[in-house]
């Protein structure tokens, strides 16, 4: 059976916060603002924070796998830049010129995916009047949220208000939102590879066996809403995880990342994580005790 290690994620990932917070180890030249997409990249014509910006950033959100974030964030800008009507509540181009558009800015899903965004577009209109703030109204952690979100699809006859988006990408707009106005929520950081990654190789998880990522993510949930409570004032700081997965742990096999690692003592280094099947990236399960990969031992 695998456990949480209560006191040892407080150690790990408030490291990690407080580390951001100071800005030290790699935070000091990489953070939020030089490496986030959704801060780096938005169409020109929009005003930061206005109403137009948040409409796409909560469109680009949904579509988000968290795998090819800054080519989507960058490709789905120029795409809105040069398409204002897209802008407008109501309109939904035909699937035809919706890929076509997705085809020119080379904005590289899955065909599938492109009735989807039109479906989370008319979804975002209808259900939610084109407010993002209105998919959080009346709720404060995503546990509630999701509920609400059951709720609004039983009562319209559909199957969910965002298809394909869950706990994760609900979280990330969440954080994505709370970084530009005063929207209050619990559940600020997604609990993806990196949180997941980051608590096996630290030792966060007591016991062994397997579990699915989607029950870990269910359990790390609580401790990260109530760790991360201290640092939501901490500007960027629920970019943080993430900044440390993508340009630190990534490298970790094959660089000497000790000065530059915040957490590099307490960490045994990279593993493999499972995948069922082995081509998806977000079905699967993480072996406890795991086969870690010498840090820096494959130089390249």
């Amino acid at each position: 059976m695998i456990t949480i290690d209560e006191e040892r994620f407080k150690e790990v990932f408030g490291q990690i916060f407080s580390a951001y917070k100071a800005r030290s180890h790699g935070f000091a030249d990489t953070h939020a603002d030089n490496l986030g997409p959704q801060r780096i990249y938005y169409p020109k014509c929009v005003k930061v924070g206005n109403r137009d910006h948040l409409y796409w950033l909560t469109l680009v959100a949904l579509s988000d796998r968290r795998t090819n974030s800054t080519m989507l964030y960058r490709n789905f800008a120029r795409m809105f830049n040069r398409n204002k009507k897209l802008f407008i509540q109501g309109y939904y181009p035909s699937h035809r010129k919706m890929e076509r558009l997705f085809r020119t800015y080379k904005i590289a899903v899955p065909v599938g995916d492109i009735a989807l965004f039109l479906e989370k577009k008319r979804h975002l209109d209808e259900l939610f009047n084109g407010d993002p703030f209105a998919i959080y109204n009346g709720v404060g952690n995503i546990d509630d949220l999701l509920i609400k979100a059951r709720r609004i699809a039983k009562l319209r006859g559909i199957d969910l208000p965002f298809p394909g988006a869950k706990e994760k990408i609900f979280t990330l707009l969440a954080m994505f939102l709370s970084e530009l106005t005063d929207l209050q929520f619990d559940d600020l950081i997604p609990i993806d590879v990196w949180v997941q990654s980051i608590a096996t190789s630290t030792g966060v998880l007591k016991g062994e066996g397997i579990i699915k990522f989607r029950v870990l993510e269910r359990l790390l949930r609580p401790n990260m809403r109530k760790l991360f409570s201290g640092f939501k004032d901490v500007p960027g700081a629920a970019n943080a995880t993430w900044i440390l997965g993508k340009s630190m742990c990534t490298h970790c096999a094959g660089r000497d990342m000790k000065d530059i690692c915040p957490i590099y003592d307490m960490c045994k280094g990279p593993f493999r994580r499972h995948r069922t099947p082995e081509s998806d990236k977000h079905s699967g399960y993480i072996e406890v005790p795991s086969d870690f990969i010498p840090k820096g031992s494959n130089p390249y």
